[in-house]
């Protein structure tokens, strides 16, 4: 650090005021001002947004003041309690002076006590005093060793006696280590006015700790049986300056350091190898790490380096550049030799590329590259063959991609070599989906980490020097199926929905998840964070409700995804945190329709996906796509925003609407971009597909329950209101129920979103037929076998019941008391049980008949 202006910028006045400005001019960008203000009144502010550091009370009080200034500051005004001209104000600006290293002020009669330690290079104090005298003035100032004395400033007045103000500053430049003084400041003052006050204070530039950088590119530059020659590249460092080098041989440094950059080792031994290492060492002391080892093996060496393999970088008309890699080689390579049709152009020289110009367009030519080491062993010529003309032609695409062969976790192919008419082709391009994996040279190449029982869309493409690119062949391979029937471990992955990426893994308790029709299923886990690898950053950043995606894997298998929501609970005694998620089509349940204005003829597959649409930030559409049956009959639909319906209430009821479907979400991967997903699927409602599941007890079946659901109803009533205010009824009686001596049951409804008596009466007879009878719900908890293939159930499919027992004991003929088929509504899986892997299977069905 150093002072700027070797004089300060002094402030006297004679003129009394309560508000006293000094202008000072430019200050440069980043530069500190220290301000002493030394004044006859209480100070009651100082513009600029200053630090104060010091503050001593007198009859002429002293401040210390200083700030950064960052280019806009020329001025400064001190305000007064009351009016006064008895005030000065001292100015210094102070270059390289970031830190503020320490003051101290006092009022005294005797001596004043200042010290400061671990100061840096470079640091400045600046020490004050001010003065009140009455009578005759014999006072005078007396600086510390080290200081320089910068001058006084006077007011003199005489109301009925002589009076006198005075201040004076000093300055020391460079100071670094440590600074500590005891002195008497002032002498010569009067016995009526004997104490003086005074300040002093230190800044400076940051204390320089930072290591220099590591040398670079630590190299061999000559060698013979007995000794080795090194150099490397310079160290630098933003605080004191690199001031040399310290160089190993085996660990062991090599006397003291040095400011060159180049060494040579003699009196080795030849056919030894020996480690070299350099590090770089500053001004204060700081010493870098040490470079990477290089290894030599002294020799007498008579190989020469292997062969460099030129690869054309750039063509044009009349234009050739090539470039190669840097060969093997036992010593070092010092240089190439570069050849056109045979003939060396010229000298050797030192890169690794090289462009050929004025040659003829069109022409064919060879281009030779050879290399030469330090003991001027050359090795032969790589060559290559090209036209000096543009190539934008792509390579031919590889032949006959074929699956050489496929593991649960791997697929092996293989294809025919590429042609290219020019460059050649450099390799070829594998393709997970859309997604590059790698480029290799060959033509065979295995996938792997994928996971068993998925198809995977697999290509590949050729690329030639120049990078273009062949047409992409794909050929679709599926994995082989695990038929272990053991589960594999389960393991809970949390990711962040908006971008898709994973955040960590933990490995959950007392876990238990659940996928239902219309997306209903949740997830309840615990975290012990009593247990040591669950910190409470590690926790919080995996578990932000609203934000976090789950995903449930069993082996290498998504089986649940969804979203972290409220509540999270937390019991200190048992030190576990509980944790809910819900199936990840709930995000469109905190949704409404942003849509006002009417649907005409819409099926219920593309109002739903509509609706999808509309209410989807790009991360949804990232996590969600949709499949399966297609709606059936065109339904006319009315929306108002300021109704606020929800999203997902809405798709609910379109897809319940006749013509509509069953729906729930299935984790899933996303084959192309190779990541979790689920699918919406649609699923037949009124002809349910069968699945291959059978549900008997005794049987797979350890226990079942079945529970009743009030529903029946034989009279249905709807209502709708219209934009003009008045209403739509409807009505539908089960004749048919009350014909077999059902008591009259009625219901009413109120229908919204619908635009036509039409569409009322027939959302009225939905309603009717599911009020039918009473909504019995059957809940299978399974043996646990390696027959339980749960993930691979459709809900919303149809499992075959077969029960006998007490409520439905055996028939005469000797068949089951219950054998028919039930719709699969949901799953709900329990990963680790004391039995193993829990799974309970809940199937429902309208019934209004006595089972015989």
């Amino acid at each position: 650090m150093t002072l700027v202006r070797s004089q300060p910028v002094v402030y006297t006045t004679q003129s009394p005021s309560t508000s006293h400005t000094l202008s000072f001019g430019s200050v440069g960008y980043g530069n500190r001002i220290v301000l002493l203000v030394n004044s006859y009144a209480g100070v009651t502010g100082v513009s600029g947004g200053y630090d104060m550091h010091e503050w001593t009370s007198h009859t002429m009080g002293i401040r210390m003041y200083s700030k950064i200034s960052y280019g806009s500051d020329s001025s400064v005004t001190v305000s007064v309690s009351d009016s006064t001209d008895r005030i000065t104000i001292w100015m210094w600006e102070l270059s390289n002076a970031d830190v503020f290293y320490g003051s101290d002020s006092g009022l005294t009669s005797g001596s004043a006590y200042f010290g400061a330690s671990d100061l840096p290079d470079g640091c400045t104090s600046i020490a004050g005093v001010s003065v009140y005298v009455t009578g005759n003035d014999t006072s005078n100032v007396s600086w510390p060793s080290g200081y320089t004395h910068r001058g006084f400033a006077f007011r003199d007045w005489n109301d009925g006696a002589i009076k006198r103000v005075w201040s004076s500053a000093a300055t020391q430049d460079f100071v670094s280590g440590s600074l500590s003084w005891s002195q008497k400041l002032v002498t010569g003052l009067p016995s009526a006015t004997p104490n003086y006050a005074w300040a002093c204070g230190v800044w400076g530039p940051e204390l320089d700790e930072e290591p220099p950088t590591v040398p670079g590119s630590v190299r061999l530059t000559g060698m013979t049986p007995t000794s080795v020659s090194i150099t490397w590249d310079a160290a630098t460092d933003a605080g004191s300056g690199v001031s040399g080098y310290g160089v190993y041989r085996n660990g062991v440094k090599e006397g003291s350091d040095q400011s060159g950059r180049t060494k040579t080792f003699t009196g080795l031994t030849s056919g030894v190898p020996y480690v070299f290492e350099v590090d770089a060492v500053d001004y204060k002391g700081n010493r870098s790490e040490k470079s990477g080892p290089l290894t030599i093996t002294p020799i007498d060496d008579t190989t020469p380096p292997q062969t460099p393999v030129p690869r054309v970088t750039a063509l044009g008309p009349g234009t050739i550049t090539v470039a190669w890699d840097e060969p093997a080689d036992e010593t070092s390579i010092t240089g190439y030799g570069v050849y056109l049709n045979g003939t060396k152009q010229g000298a050797d020289q030192i890169g690794r590329t090289r462009t050929f110009s004025g040659l003829t367009i069109g022409g064919l030519y060879t281009v030779g590259v050879n290399a030469v080491d330090l003991l001027g062993n050359r090795s032969p010529i790589g060559t290559k063959t090209v036209k000096a003309q543009a190539d934008t032609a792509a390579p031919t695409a590889p032949g006959s991609l074929r699956v050489v062969s496929v593991s649960q976790t791997s697929v092996t192919v293989a294809w025919e070599a590429s042609t290219d008419d020019n460059v050649g082709v450099a390799g070829y391009g594998l393709y997970l989906g859309t997604r590059l994996v790698t480029q290799v040279p060959s033509q065979v190449f295995t996938f792997t980490g994928l996971s068993p029982a998925i198809t995977y869309p697999l290509g590949v493409d050729a690329v030639d020097e120049l990078g273009n690119r062949s047409p992409r062949v794909v050929v679709h391979a599926t994995t082989l199926e695990d038929t272990s029937g053991s589960a594999p471990p389960f393991e809970y992955v949390f990711y962040d929905w908006d971008t898709h990426n994973p955040i960590d893994s933990l490995p959950l308790q007392a876990v238990s998840f659940e996928l239902g029709l219309g997306g209903g299923g949740q997830l309840q886990a615990e975290i012990p964070l009593y247990d040591e690898a669950y910190s409470v950053g590690r926790v919080e950043a995996a578990t932000r409700p609203e934000r976090t995606i789950v995903v449930v894997y069993r082996g290498e298998r998504p089986v649940w995804i969804g979203r972290l929501i409220d509540p999270q609970d937390y019991d200190s005694e048992t030190g576990v945190l509980q944790i809910t998620a819900e199936e990840i089509i709930g995000i469109y349940g905190r949704r409404f329709v942003s849509f006002t204005g009417p649907r005409a003829a819409t099926l219920a597959h593309t109002e739903i996906d509509w609706l999808i649409d509309l209410a989807s930030q790009p991360a949804d559409k990232r996590w969600l796509r949709t499949t399966g049956v297609a709606g059936t009959l065109p339904v006319d639909r009315e929306y108002r925003s300021e109704d606020f319906s929800r999203v997902l209430d809405t798709i609910t009821d379109i897809a319940g609407a006749p013509g509509g479907f069953e729906f729930w979400v299935k984790p899933d991967w996303d084959q192309i971009a190779d990541r979790p997903q689920v699918e919406f699927r649609r699923v037949n409602r009124d002809n349910p597909p069968a699945s291959d599941l059978t549900l008997e007890y005794p049987g797979n079946v350890r226990k079942w329950r079945r529970s009743t659901r009030r529903a029946l109803a034989t009279v249905v009533h709807g209502k709708l209101a219209v934009p003009s205010g008045g209403v739509l009824l409807a009505k539908v009686t089960q004749d048919d129920l009350h014909a077999a001596g059902w008591p009259r049951l009625e219901e009413a409804y109120q229908f919204e979103g619908l635009t036509s008596q039409a569409a009322l009466q027939a959302e009225t007879q939905r309603a009717a037929d599911a009020s039918k009878g009473p909504r019995q719900v059957f809940e299978f908890e399974l043996l646990p076998d390696s027959s339980v293939r749960w993930w691979e159930w459709e809900l919303g499919s149809d499992a075959q019941v077969i029960i006998t027992d007490h409520l439905y004991p055996e028939r005469a003929d000797g068949s089951a008391g219950l054998d028919r088929a039930m719709k699969i509504v949901s799953l709900r899986v329990e990963p680790a049980t004391d039995g193993g892997e829990l799974v309970t299977v809940t199937t429902a069905e309208l019934n209004t008949t006595v089972d015989e």
